[in-house]
């Protein structure tokens, strides 16, 4: 028959064990938000990058004098990417869009040479915009600018809103994230109660009674956080499986130290828990337990 020592142990150990799958679901939780939120930011990166300028060109410009320009437009600080269509690429392009050829039909080539620029994300807002406008401008061979004014203001807009509300849920996540994990740990800490006000009954220090539960909670942190940040790299590996080119968005150095930050969180809250937890329960009075 089994002694109530070795069943007080397996109970135990299921204890120990729910906890550290409790904190792992939150910290899951909270880690699949993050590479959401993560996600979010480069794809808005990637729209913003992808609205373009185009800078068209005088006719008959110089071979020489249109590279030199392509070159000083790459070293502009705003700029992301440079791509050049030369007047009969431009015809060829439009032709293909409109199904019919552009040239043959009037008789000559309309379009200009322009130069397409993207611009890096951090630069997508109205001011820089009007910065980028005169700086290209101010370039003799070009004639016009065409900034798209209206999509580049609608994304940032969005964009922006966007933003503002994933940083509401993401501080809202933070904060259920760790009142979940303290509950959890309290929860656990309240069924040994009595085994704190009797090891104080008898004469042991404080430290010597919180010292295995700070220890406990340190290493259920841990565990936690190592199922959970294990999950979220399955899911990682998997996603590109049910959305199609998704890994372009994945910045593996970005979601290393979420993983790590992850851990610390389990680590430090369950510890601060399990802390001021037992030490709650050094200053209630006996009656009080009950």
């Amino acid at each position: 028959m089994e002694s109530n020592a070795t069943k007080t142990k397996r109970k135990r150990k299921f204890t120990y064990l729910s906890s550290i799958i409790s904190i792992a679901m939150v910290l899951f939780m909270l880690g699949l938000f993050g590479i959401i939120y993560k996600l979010s930011g480069n794809l808005t990166s990637l729209i913003k990058e992808n609205v373009r300028i185009s800078a068209y060109l005088i006719d008959n410009a110089e071979t020489e004098l249109i590279n030199q320009t392509l070159e000083k437009i790459k070293l502009m600080e705003e700029i992301k990417e440079v791509r050049f269509i030369s007047k009969e690429q431009a015809a060829l392009e439009q032709s293909r869009e409109m199904g019919e050829d552009i040239v043959g039909f009037l008789g000559y080539n309309p379009l200009p040479s322009t130069i397409e620029i993207s611009l890096k994300a951090n630069f997508v807002g109205s001011k820089n915009l009007e910065n980028v406008k005169q700086k290209l401008s101010a370039i003799s061979i070009i004639s016009e600018v065409n900034l798209q004014q209206l999509a580049f203001e609608k994304v940032d807009k969005n964009l922006n809103s966007l933003a503002f509300i994933l940083i509401g849920i993401a501080i809202l996540f933070v904060l259920i994230s760790i009142v979940l994990i303290n509950n959890t740990v309290r929860l656990n800490i309240f069924a040994r109660r009595f085994l704190i006000k009797s090891m104080q009954l008898v004469g042991a220090t404080h430290w010597f009674i919180i010292k295995p539960f700070a220890k406990r909670g340190i290493l259920n942190g841990l565990y936690g956080g190592l199922i959970a940040v294990t999950l979220l790299v399955g899911l990682l590996s998997v996603l590109p499986n049910w959305v199609s080119q998704i890994e372009i968005l994945y910045d593996r150095q970005s979601f290393a130290i979420l993983f790590i930050v992850l851990i610390l969180a389990g680590i430090i809250i369950s510890f601060l828990s399990s802390w001021f937890s037992a030490k709650r329960f050094l200053k209630i009075k006996i009656e009080d337990l009950y």
